[in-house]
């Protein structure tokens, strides 16, 4: 990468002036990090359906602590090697600006209403609400936001075929939300993690530019 700002921008604004003129949109870029999260999620999410079934018989598998190193793995990832995205040609147009500030919010919110559930499990236990029941609500959530984030991206990045993984999205939002008393709940959360999170990454990934800036 350039040590001079002016030269980067100038770098930036010569990429996108040549798609332009060729007919096409930058790529979006970051589709690794859909597939760390979605790989992340969807592994944690198999093998808390597995304890649940007595297939997998580690105890600490689908705990608390089991969550809390799986969220903080997915955001160390993140972290690591959402570094070079910025870096890649592109990264400044509206579409990726979109798409980074619309995922960054929907993984942001997840991760503090997860925390807020476990900090008010005291207080749901008190007023008789089931902590599991609360702690069910973060798929059907999560996937609603999927959807969400999915269709804006779609529309600042003109890109059609994502408005069907939003579709999708909250298909698995009520599927989850359908299974939420049941063991089948972490396996529509597996399952949708692989649809709409590492699928399309695997998508995005084949499409934007590798070379940095």
């Amino acid at each position: 990468m350039s040590s001079d700002p002016r030269r980067d921008f100038a770098g930036e604004i010569a990429y996108v002036k040549t798609l332009a003129e060729e007919g096409r949109t930058a790529p979006l870029i970051g589709g690794v990090l859909y597939v760390i999260w979605g790989g992340v999620i969807a592994a944690a999410a198999l093998l808390t359906y597995l304890r649940m079934i007595d297939v997998v018989k580690i105890a600490f598998v689908g705990d608390l602590g089991f969550w809390i190193a799986a969220l903080a793995i997915g955001w160390a990832a993140s972290f690591l090697v959402g570094r070079k995205n910025g870096l890649k040609p592109g990264a400044m147009t509206i579409g990726n600006r979109t798409a980074t500030a619309a995922w960054f919010a929907v993984g942001a919110y997840v991760s503090l209403f997860w925390i807020a559930a476990l900090l008010f499990r005291g207080h749901f236990k008190a007023v008789g609400i089931e902590t599991g029941v609360i702690f069910g609500m973060i798929f059907p959530i999560a996937f609603g936001l999927y959807g969400i984030a999915f269709y804006a991206t779609a529309t600042a990045a003109r890109l059609d075929w994502m408005r069907g993984f939003a579709l999708a999205a909250w298909i698995f939002s009520f599927a989850s939300l359908y299974y939420i008393s049941d063991a089948r709940h972490f396996l529509v959360g597996a399952a949708g993690s692989l649809v709409c999170a590492v699928l399309p990454g695997l998508i995005l990934m084949r499409r934007e530019p590798s070379e940095i800036v």
